[in-house]
């Protein structure tokens, strides 16, 4: 008499958890392998489903034809990329020009300065040596040599022993240390550091530039390839769609409104690379909760180089843009987003964590949507329903909702 074995219902959750941890490995592997093609791919995805809205309204509204309309909505997307490529590559020429400039010359003066100050410290007057320390340092030398009797002057008190005069050699060159060496190669150590960040931030420009093509042509043959007269029938794709346009839209115009006041309070503050630092706030802000400390933190040393003799103006650098920072972040977009994409604030930090270190800052702004739509397909499946409710912070057999 043979017995089927079945696993219970706990069993199969296991396994079905252990699978899935298994295709979240592989599909790693595979997201960073092929990270050069993917990542345009999937921005192309997102900007087309911002606009898609636009030729629905251009084909069924106004009757233009869909070949026009698409060609009207490339041609604005197109040009918003190339705003953005020539903007970033102007922001990234002032960048090098100031940091081998105007930046390289301040620090300088201020490593300067700071070793100046340690030479005159290191050369303030010391105690002169008495009776007793000399009769203790002469134990120190050799029996061999002659050491001169020291006596005090008949018309000098005991009360005048101790006499401020200027050492032969200072700490610095006590222990080993020299001072116009070490001032050097520290200036060379920030020269080479700023035209590394120079460099560095080309490269970084280049490679934007090198995605925005490779991103608008995924968006021409997306949006080719969709018809605007046929009726989405897919409801797992029509709740991914409205919830991610929702989100990528409200986020945008949010980002755009911070950005453009983060750029016009440091202006009138007389910040340089103001524009760059406008530019930084709006992509950041798509980063959740650490974006925007890192945007608020960005412009510190350039306001150091530049306001060193103002803490006042430092100080409102800092404060002010991160006032506007903390006044969206936390009290607008909450009431904008509504429900939003129901995901815990744990998940959200795994989430950018994973995608971080899968794509870079990249995957960091295309985190939170790219969760949300795997939560969305997560809870149409049965067996995906658990893991579903984990992202949204709900337990098993518990009740939490989520704001």
């Amino acid at each position: 008499m043979s017995t089927s074995l079945q696993p219970s219902d706990e069993q199969a959750k296991v396994i079905t958890g252990c699978l899935l941890l298994l295709s979240i490995i592989a599909l790693a592997g595979v997201f960073y392998v092929t990270q050069a093609v993917l990542v345009p791919f999937v921005i192309a995805i997102f900007i087309a489903t911002i606009v898609t809205p636009i030729v629905d309204l251009l084909v069924l509204k106004w009757k233009l034809p869909q070949i026009i309309a698409i060609s009207l909505t490339l041609l604005l997307v197109l040009t918003f990329v190339f705003l953005i490529c020539m903007t970033l590559i102007y922001s990234t020429q002032q960048v090098i020009y100031k940091a081998e400039n105007q930046y390289s010359e301040k620090f300088g003066i201020f490593i300067n300065y700071a070793f100046e100050a340690a030479k005159e410290a290191d050369n303030l007057p010391r105690p002169k040596p008495t009776e007793e320390n000399i009769a203790l340092q002469s134990d120190d030398t050799d029996s061999t040599e002659a050491i001169p009797e020291i006596t005090p002057p008949a018309h000098i008190d005991d009360s005048d022993a101790v006499v401020a005069e200027k050492p032969e050699t200072g700490w610095f060159q006590k222990m080993g240390i020299d001072l116009d060496t070490l001032k050097t190669a520290t200036m060379d150590y920030m020269r080479n550091s700023l035209k590394s960040i120079a460099v560095s931030t080309m490269q970084s420009a280049l490679n934007f530039t090198t995605t925005s093509f490779f991103v608008a042509i995924f968006v021409i043959f997306l949006l080719a390839g969709r018809d605007p007269n046929a009726v989405v029938k897919n409801e797992i794709y029509f709740e991914i769609e409205q919830k991610i346009r929702s989100y990528i839209s409200t986020k945008l115009v949010l980002s755009l409104i911070t950005g453009t006041l983060v750029g016009v309070t440091l202006k009138l503050f007389g910040l340089e690379l103001a524009l760059v630092f406008a530019i930084l706030t709006v992509l950041l802000n798509f980063i959740p909760s650490v974006g925007s400390v890192i945007a608020t933190l960005l412009p510190i040393p350039v306001a150091f180089a530049q306001f060193s003799d103002s803490p006042w103006t430092i100080a409102g650098v800092i404060l002010i843009p991160g006032a506007i920072q903390m006044a969206i972040g936390n009290g607008i977009e909450p009431k904008l987003m509504g429900e939003g994409l129901q995901l815990h604030p744990v998940t959200v930090l795994l989430a950018l964590s994973f995608w971080t270190l899968l794509w870079g800052p990249i995957g960091a702004i295309l985190a939170v949507p790219i969760t949300a739509a795997i939560r969305i397909v997560l809870m149409r499946f049965e067996s995906g329903r658990t893991a579903g409710n984990l992202l949204a912070g709900i337990l098993p057999g518990g009740s939490t909702t989520v704001a």
